[in-house]
């Protein structure tokens, strides 16, 4: 990848982590890095673009860490609970970045590689969950109760709703009790 492009990406996701997605433009991020229109235009066909190659780095990073997790976390109830907490981790400190992950429906057949990394995490997930062996459900429904879980979780928690009387203010707690949950 070339270095303005590089750094387009970059500069983009500072922007975001100050003024959220909303905040981006095109114009904007152009006077920022001191590129005419048409300059922007020969990095990225437009701001989705621009936010798909951020999309993307997000996963690779993601993936990333899961993958470190896989590998020096031997104990599978430990290495599905450092998976969990990874995501909720990442939703929290990187909320907009999580947003355009997860709740923007990114076009399939435009961004096929956003598809393609987000299945690839499942998939990774998974095999965890595979090689655990001692599931209430198989590896594939555990996993998507485990997605739906995790996602509700960093909602939640984004949305202030970790209220007290109704024991959700501690992630730690409730990521252990999933545990309980899927696995026997």
């Amino acid at each position: 990848m070339n270095d303005t492009k590089q750094k387009l990406i970059h500069i983009t996701r500072q922007m975001i982590d100050k003024q959220g997605i909303d905040g981006i433009s095109m114009r904007e991020l152009g006077k920022e890095m001191n590129l005419s229109r048409s300059a922007m235009y020969r990095h990225f066909k437009n701001k989705e673009d621009l936010l798909a190659a951020i999309v993307a780095e997000n996963f690779d990073m993601l993936t990333s860490n899961i993958h470190e997790i896989t590998e020096n976390i031997n104990d599978s109830r430990k290495r599905i609970y450092a998976i969990l907490y990874a995501y909720f981790d990442f939703g929290i400190k990187n909320q907009e970045h999580y947003h355009l992950m997860f709740r923007k429906q990114w076009d399939k057949e435009l961004y096929p590689d956003l598809y393609y990394s987000a299945f690839g995490i499942f998939k990774l997930v998974e095999k965890c969950l595979e090689k655990a062996g001692n599931l209430r459900k198989t590896p594939t429904q555990s996993t998507a109760i485990m997605y739906a879980f995790i996602h509700g979780l960093v909602d939640l928690n984004l949305s202030q709703h970790s209220e007290t009387e109704k024991g959700l203010d501690n992630p730690v707690y409730l990521i252990e009790s999933f545990l309980d949950l899927i696995f026997i």
